[in-house]
């Protein structure tokens, strides 16, 4: 099956710089979609659904600093080629096509509060219907971690990030580093004399005790 989609696309354009390719497929995927039913609205939905998914991995692509060689829509889908990175990048990456849906599921929603009820427009009922009920199904069918769906990677990002953040943790038991001591006066931290004014400010017990055992040194 993949090497009906390897070719005969035609490049209509560029979306955020990304060259964007169809698939001859695309109408006869959308009639079967659609349950063999004449719905353009349907139709159109589902082709944009498929289209902002992809854009949404794109989007990501290059928020990651990654490189966007191009988008191809078919008959059973679509899918974004680009720069793997690493692990952790396809991690994010997987979750930009779910994340765009919903962005969109969020549109039609806000229409239909604001202008309900809509005009009896059969086109208008299913280009909402795609972008509601299929979208938001299409969506937690992606979500399923088996490959090659995007869940198989999405999941994987919380595991990552939170091995990521630990990595930038010290570790448990590591102490700070403690100031150096001089042993010699019973473990206090060494202030050696370097001026006459520290000496002054030294009371006259300690200035005492040091010539004390300055003399005992001398002796031994």
């Amino acid at each position: 099956m993949s090497g009906v989609f390897d070719t005969g696309y035609w490049r209509v354009g560029r979306i955020m710089g990304v060259p964007i390719e169809l698939h001859w497929t695309i109408p006869v995927g959308a009639f079967v979609f659609g349950r063999f039913a004449f719905v353009p609205g349907f139709w159109l939905g589902f082709f944009l659904l498929v289209l902002i998914h992809e854009l949404g991995h794109a989007f990501l692509v290059k928020r990651r600093g990654l490189f966007n060689d191009r988008i191809r829509v078919h008959g059973l889908g679509g899918v974004s080629i680009h720069q793997r990175g690493t692990v952790y990048d396809q991690a994010i990456i997987a979750w930009g096509g779910v994340l765009a849906q919903l962005l969109v599921l969020y549109v039609p929603a806000r229409l239909l509060v604001a202008f309900a009820p809509l005009p009896p427009s059969p086109f208008l009922y299913d280009l909402m219907g795609a972008f509601l009920g299929t979208n938001l199904m299409v969506a937690l069918f992606n979500l399923i971690p088996i490959p090659p769906l995007d869940g198989a990677m999405a999941w994987k990002l919380p595991r990552l990030w939170w091995t990521r953040r630990r990595g930038h943790q010290p570790r448990r038991g590591s102490k700070p580093k403690k100031r150096a001591r001089d042993w010699s006066r019973g473990g206090e931290p060494a202030t050696p004399i370097r001026t006459e004014s520290d000496r002054a400010e030294l009371s006259a017990q300690e200035i005492a005790r040091r010539a004390l055992e300055d003399a005992r040194r001398k002796e031994g």
